[in-house]
């Protein structure tokens, strides 16, 4: 009995010497090594941003489509434990985005005119103007992403994510121009144009985003390359398409979408 309890304390002594091994990620005779690395970084983006939908105004003009413009985004991201042979690794980003957009089009209005020497008057002369509205946005948001690494070299990698953001401001400028400075009357006479208060443009309303919907989700996918900055460190270039599921307005239904250019730096640390 002596020597079964001898036998068997050994041998629990080992299996916990062991698991200690083990977990502290050195190998051992039963199990072997088993080396983890996390990704902490930054990213920042270009987008070209794309309206879709069109959005209403207050004034008594046609809808606004076909916008489109850029911006900056920057954030920083987490990328959770896993071996280099890790096919499916997670992770979050968080940060900040900002877009400005530009929607506009020409339309024509019929005024009247009246003659030099106030004998004659015109109805219905057509005058063209420029309606211009500019968008802009700034928003928080996070996103937990999974990232798809088929080569442990991660020449290429995909990841798709759930963007979720708070749109903390939205402003809509619009303005309206006149496309030429002079219109030609029936009789000859040439009268030179400006917009009420001089000049040839006016500011029709600078205010919030109409029905502005400041909880935003979208769609994330993105493709990119890891180039090795040395042992640690990882620039990954990549291309991202981010995918609106909400409207970020309710007069008209408008929505932003973005094709971004990413970069980002990776810190590859061994746990």
């Amino acid at each position: 009995m002596a020597v079964r309890w001898i036998v068997g304390s050994a041998l629990l002594l080992t299996c916990s010497v062991s698991a200690q091994i083990v977990r502290h990620g050195q190998a051992s005779p039963i199990a072997p090594e088993i080396t983890l690395y996390d990704y902490p970084g930054v990213i920042v983006g270009v987008p070209l941003v794309v309206q879709q939908g069109q959005y209403l105004d207050t004034c008594n003009c046609p809808p606004f489509t076909g916008g489109s413009g850029s911006g900056i985004m920057a954030g920083v991201f987490y990328e959770l434990p896993a071996t280099e042979a890790s096919v499916v690794r997670f992770g979050l980003s968080a940060g900040g985005d900002y877009r400005s957009v530009v929607a506009r089009y020409r339309q024509q209005e019929a005024l009247t005119f009246t003659s030099a020497d106030g004998n004659q008057s015109y109805r219905d002369v057509p005058v063209e103007f420029r309606q211009e509205m500019t968008f802009s946005t700034f928003a928080l948001w996070a996103q937990p992403y999974v990232r798809v690494v088929p080569i442990p070299s991660e020449v290429i990698a995909a990841s798709v994510g759930a963007n979720v953001a708070a749109v903390l401001t939205a402003n809509a400028t619009h303005t309206k121009s006149l496309v030429d400075n002079t219109v030609r009357l029936p009789n000859g006479e040439v009268v030179a144009l400006q917009m009420p208060g001089g000049g040839t443009s006016a500011t029709v309303r600078d205010g919030e985003l109409l029905g502005l919907q400041r909880f935003q989700v979208a769609a994330v996918f993105r493709l990119e390359s890891s180039i090795p900055l040395g042992e640690q460190w990882r620039l990954r270039p990549g291309l991202q398409y981010q995918l609106p599921l909400t409207d970020l307005s309710s007069s008209g239904g408008m929505r932003l979408a973005a094709w971004m250019l990413t970069l980002s730096l990776a810190r590859r640390d061994k746990q």
